[in-house]
């Protein structure tokens, strides 16, 4: 969405995949058995990553490509769990007061309803992602 076209291109699954590697580089030994034990054996070009900067150019605010770069990461380990991923400096303006949408009304409040889940695997991050102004609103 940031580019206005899709990011990894292909006609297949090895299509997209050569893509991926083309932006990521090649996965190392250790990256291929993290996401699939089953493919060690396989042999893929060595080829060094692209820096995001460069996939992005100055078209992206520098917050997204960092956001990006987090998230599309070989080890799913190493990725952001979607709650860091919601702490994201990125998303620093929806949690403002004068935050509006295109509409000139505020976010609904219900926007940052957690799950009992929610609240469960991530109590800190959850108090965190509610903005004070929303849990005052709340009241």
């Amino acid at each position: 969405m940031l580019l206005g076209h899709p990011l990894f291109p292909g006609e297949s699954g090895v299509d997209q995949l050569v893509e991926i590697i083309k932006v990521l580089g090649t996965p190392t030994r250790e990256q291929i058995t993290t996401m699939n034990p089953n493919y060690t054996e396989f042999k893929f070009p060595q080829i060094k990553a692209h820096p995001w900067s460069k996939v992005f150019r100055s078209r992206v605010p520098a917050e997204a490509v960092d956001l990006v770069s987090k998230l599309l990461v070989y080890c799913p380990d190493e990725r952001l769990k979607p709650m860091e991923a919601l702490m994201h400096p990125f998303f620093d303006d929806v949690r403002s007061p004068d935050f509006r949408l295109p509409d000139g009304r505020p976010l609904p409040a219900k926007m940052f309803d957690m799950t009992d889940e929610e609240l469960k695997a991530y109590p800190d991050l959850c108090t965190k992602v509610v903005p004070k102004h929303i849990l005052e609103r709340k009241k």
